[in-house]
């Protein structure tokens, strides 16, 4: 999810369309490990960007929006994991409930822009 209106180029707005994207990604990527569980040998998948994010609020830097882009979800092979179905549907789950809640906090963000730039009337 790329915004690139200039109005709303704020971190908060591309740090959410980057979760979004995330949660996006790891949705495909969790429905490719329940269908190939049964295979032998497969490694499972798994998505990366929580972690990377962590890593750089911890390191002190300034999430420029410049910087932000750096931080792309990435796909890697997750060869310490075992493709369980029952572990792979719970992420399933838990994933849809992250990706709603990044989208029900986006809404408020333009709730609060549409608002403003309304002078306060709905």
């Amino acid at each position: 999810m790329v915004i690139t209106h200039s109005a709303i180029e704020f971190p908060a707005v591309q740090l959410l369309g980057l979760a979004l994207d995330a949660a996006s990604l790891r949705q495909q990527v969790i429905a490719n490990n329940i269908a190939n569980a049964g295979i032998p040998d497969f490694q499972p998948l798994r998505v990366s960007f929580e972690e990377r994010l962590s890593a750089l609020t911890a390191s002190n830097r300034a999430l420029a929006p410049d910087g932000l882009q750096k931080l792309r979800p990435t796909i890697s092979s997750d060869s310490a994991a075992t493709p369980a179905i029952d572990q792979q549907m719970v992420q399933l789950s838990a994933n849809v409930l992250h990706y709603r809640a990044l989208l029900k906090n986006l809404n408020a963000h333009f709730e609060l822009l549409s608002l403003a730039s309304n002078d306060g009337r709905r």
